[in-house]
């Protein structure tokens, strides 16, 4: 099998990652992500979960899935899958054990400290600072032999609130297939057969919201930013995320549409499994959450598929928009979160811009996310981080790393 360009060669190395659920999110994206990178490096790819809708894609990509109950919370369940762990360790010559969240890292940690082998996190979610019982429990994630951060927003986070020394710190900002993404990709037809779909018309500006339903993403906050626009205006919104386990929620939005008569320039999709096109044939992506997100993927396809792009002024984003013109190099805006107000302001100036500045603004985005924010980059600095691990572990001789 030929490497791709700037992966080591880890023929014979077996990597686990574990992970609670293989539902669409992040996390799971990335489980998947580096699974097939492993493959394409000629290592092993193990993932250990309760399976979820990933699972089938993770079979494709070459992974060997392992079910063990690792979302429990439960002491007593947490306590029996070191013994599974362990077993699996033995059994499968596991080299290197990769957690990804909090439950299974602590199952995770007492597995790899008995085995006397490495231990990877990564830190994907918001690092709290209170109250003491949680930073305690989420700690965990900042004891791998080596932790990985997805901003340097999180990294910044970590050192502060778990003390994490630099020399087991390593950013590896999460990327997207700019290839599969890019607009060229989807012809006219296919954007208006989209929209058609959504409801919306060929006049439309369609804003298009690529989040789980839920209060923290802010789709209550975008609701009322339409609220506010002109009556003939012609925004229309794709909530696109799935409201799985929050149905409270989604009847609040569902009651806030047909207060505010929004119902004709709102359509709920749910869960999107073609987001390229969902992009395609969108004018403007937002996601205005409530507080600050660690990375915050999606506003980086969006950018990588075009599009002008509006975020909480929080987190992460701060490392992935440029709130600045776009002659200035300007790839959206940054709106204070919790603020309707100013983000009505926002999608004013975007269904506002000149085709010139949308075009260079689209460029800069581009441009930006392919320099920064690739998914071969994330995938190959994540298995230097394996080949390191590998090397001092056993002394093996990691090619090309």
């Amino acid at each position: 099998m030929t490497l791709p360009q700037a992966y080591p060669d880890l023929t014979g190395v077996t990597v686990a990652q574990i992970i609670p659920r293989l539902n669409v999110g992040g996390a799971e994206t990335t489980t998947l992500e580096i699974a097939r990178a492993l493959r394409a490096a000629n290592a092993r790819a193990l993932v250990v979960s309760e399976g979820g809708d990933l699972l089938s894609a993770l079979q494709e990509a070459g992974a060997e899935t392992i079910n063990m109950p690792v979302a429990s919370k439960n002491p007593a369940v947490m306590l029996a899958n070191i013994k599974r762990l362990r077993r699996l360790v033995a059994a499968e010559s596991v080299d290197i054990l990769h957690a990804r969240s909090r439950a299974p890292a602590w199952s995770t940690l007492a597995a790899a400290r008995a085995q006397k082998m490495p231990m990877v996190t990564t830190y994907h979610s918001l690092v709290h600072e209170r109250p003491r019982a949680k930073v305690l429990y989420n700690s965990v994630m900042a004891r791998g032999d080596i932790v990985i951060a997805n901003s340097e927003y999180t990294g910044d986070m970590i050192r502060r609130v778990h003390g994490i020394d630099d020399a087991r710190l390593r950013i590896v900002p999460r990327g997207c297939d700019a290839s599969a993404l890019a607009p060229e990709n989807f012809t006219v037809d296919m954007r208006a057969a989209k929209r058609r779909e959504w409801g919306a018309t060929a006049e439309d500006f369609v804003i298009l919201c690529p989040a789980r339903i839920t209060e923290v993403k802010g789709q209550h906050i975008l609701l009322g930013a339409m609220a506010q626009l002109p009556a003939n205006t012609k925004a229309f919104v794709v909530f696109a995320g799935s409201a799985d386990g929050r149905p409270e929620f989604m009847t609040l939005l569902e009651r806030q549409v047909a207060a505010t008569s929004l119902s004709a320039r709102v359509h709920f999709a749910g869960l999107v499994r073609d987001m390229p096109c969902a992009y395609a044939a969108s004018d403007l992506a937002i996601v205005p959450t409530v507080r600050s997100e660690p990375f915050g993927r999606t506003i980086i396809e969006a950018q990588a598929a075009g599009l002008p792009v509006i975020a909480s002024n929080a987190g992460g984003y701060r490392e992935t928009v440029v709130n600045r013109p776009p002659e200035d190099g300007g790839t959206g805006w940054l709106v204070p979160p919790n603020d309707s107000d100013a983000l009505a302001q926002a999608i004013g100036a975007a269904m506002n811009q000149s085709a010139k500045a949308r075009a260079k603004m689209v460029s800069n985005g581009r441009a930006r996310v392919a320099e920064n924010f690739q998914q071969e980059v994330m995938c190959a600095r994540t298995l230097a981080i394996y080949a390191e691990l590998v090397r001092e572990a056993h002394g093996n001789s990691v090619r090309g790393a």
